[in-house]
Order: C-alpha cells, then sequence, then structure tokens
C-alpha cells in the first residue's frame, strides 16, 4: 500500500537540502525523458501521416459554442 499524501510530506520535511535536490534532479531527468520520448513518438505520427490540419482544428474551435458545432476533426 502507497503513502498518503500527509504521510509523504511529513517525510519531506525530514529530508536534507541535498536530498531534496538530488529528488528533484531525478524527477526533472525522469520528465525530459518522458518529453523527449512523446517528442519522437509525434515526429513518428507525423511521418506516417497521423495528425490533424490546424486549420481544422481552428474551424472547429471556433465552431464550439456556437448552433451548429463542427464535429471533432
Amino acid at each position: 500500500m502507497g503513502m498518503t499524501v500527509a504521510e509523504i510530506e511529513e517525510s519531506i520535511k525530514t529530508l536534507s537540502l541535498a536530498d531534496k535536490q538530488r529528488i528533484l534532479d531525478a524527477l526533472s531527468r525522469e520528465l525530459a525523458d518522458a518529453r523527449h520520448a512523446m517528442t519522437l513518438e509525434g515526429l513518428d505520427d507525423v511521418d506516417a501521416g497521423r495528425f490533424v490540419d490546424q486549420q481544422d482544428v481552428k474551424k472547429w474551435a471556433d465552431s464550439l459554442g456556437t448552433n451548429a458545432p463542427l464535429p471533432r476533426p
């Protein structure tokens, strides 16, 4: 079973500044790696022709809230 948010907050209070910095650095690397992977996935989608034209998205967005909203592109 995992920790509650309150338990995590209490645990963080006991960490040294150096430990907090190491955790922040590790999380930052994980986030950068995830962003890089998503970027590569997106580029693969574009290369495979899986994308929606920006003008189609704009037309759809502009139609929202009107009496005749367009179907999602």
